[in-house]
Order: structure tokens, then C-alpha cells, then sequence
């Protein structure tokens, strides 16, 4: 029995020293090509063409566009805007709170 412990530590020695030791993680550098759009190519004013439509929509609403760009990766135009709580529907998810839970933020 002892000559099989000894053998079992000689094993796992024998491995701890074969194996190479582990590299130092280094930082991630930088993609050597760019991806996406250029930062100048990103913004949009908000009476471009591009995005007319949109803009209608929401000032037909009675908000008002904040701003527009494009999707840095996509290149999709977004239009970003404050529109009135009442021509906001609720999301099917959002569903009125219960009594229980109503209660305890009062």
C-alpha cells in the first residue's frame, strides 16, 4: 500500500512539472479593420429626408423628435423623441399592479 501512494504523488508531481505554465492574460487590443460607421457618419439632423416620415408621426402625436442618428453597426436611422403619456400604449407585459402590491409602496 505504500508503494502505491508513492507512486500516485510521483505521477501527479511528474505532471505539474511537464506542464507549461500559464500565460499572462494580456489586454485586447483594437481590430486591425474598422467596423461600422465613423463617428461623423453616425449623426442625422432631424429634417433629413431620411427620416421625414418618422418626424410627421411623431409631432402628428404631439411629441417632439430629441434627435436622430444611425445605428453605429447597422447603419438603420433611429429617431429619438418624447411623445405624451396617452399616445403611449402599454407594452402586453406591463399589466396594472395588484392590490398587494399596490399597497405596500404607499
Amino acid at each position: 500500500m505504500g508503494t502505491a501512494k508513492a507512486k500516485a504523488k510521483s505521477k501527479t508531481s511528474r505532471a505539474r512539472t511537464s506542464a507549461t505554465p500559464k500565460r499572462a492574460r494580456g489586454r485586447l487590443a483594437p481590430g486591425s479593420k474598422a467596423r461600422g460607421l465613423d463617428a461623423a457618419d453616425v449623426a442625422i439632423a432631424i429634417d433629413s429626408a431620411e427620416i421625414a416620415d418618422v418626424v410627421a408621426l411623431v409631432r402628428g402625436a404631439g411629441g417632439a423628435p430629441i434627435g436622430a442618428y444611425r445605428d453605429p453597426l447597422g447603419g438603420r436611422p433611429l429617431v429619438l423623441a418624447s411623445l405624451p403619456l396617452n399616445a403611449v400604449q402599454p407594452t402586453p407585459f406591463q399589466r396594472d399592479l395588484s392590490p398587494t402590491h399596490a399597497n405596500a409602496w404607499r
